[in-house]
């Protein structure tokens, strides 16, 4: 063989050994249920931050609800709402999370307050329940790996106590 013929192999050799401890490096050792919960918190801190982005890589390009919300339409939704003046703060209080293989239901109480000009609104106070599956994405863009995603906000408890879709 060639000098540059070594070359290109041990190239690829480096390469696949980076790939290899990239992706043993990206493996989590955390449960289901505390990915789930960090999912809630990088929501809830998404939100608080107004960070379009953030929010809605927590949720499925497949989401979909009985409502007939999409994805499409829910990051409208989010936009317009992240435009309003002011700023949101979230409360996540006793999320109860069952899984069951790759997906899951996850029940949780929820405070939503805008704050402006002063005036702090509550927004929403209740429960609500989320279904979440397990579907492939990429880690540092090359990386294969399994998140979670929101596919379906199902039910809200209102303040009232009586359910509705959204």
């Amino acid at each position: 063989m060639r000098r540059s013929s070594w070359v290109v192999v041990g190239l690829i050799v480096v390469l696949a050994a980076a790939l290899l401890y990239a992706r043993m490096a990206g493996r989590t050792d955390l449960t289901d249920e505390d990915q789930i919960q960090a999912l809630l918190t990088k929501g809830q801190s998404a939100i608080e931050n107004k960070d379009l982005k953030g929010a809605l890589s927590c949720i499925s390009r497949d989401y979909s609800d009985r409502a007939g919300l999409k994805f499409d339409t829910l990051r409208l939704q989010a936009a317009q709402a992240f435009h309003e003046q002011g700023r949101y703060d979230v409360t996540l209080e006793n999320a109860s999370i069952a899984v069951d293989g790759d997906k899951a239901e996850v029940e949780v109480g929820i405070t939503l307050d805008l704050t402006s000009q002063g005036n702090r609104n509550r927004v929403y106070e209740g429960r609500m329940g989320l279904s979440l599956r397990k579907e492939e994405g990429k880690q540092w863009l090359v990386i294969p790996v399994q998140k979670w995603k929101v596919t379906e906000i199902g039910r809200f408890a209102a303040i009232t106590g009586e359910n509705v879709g959204f």
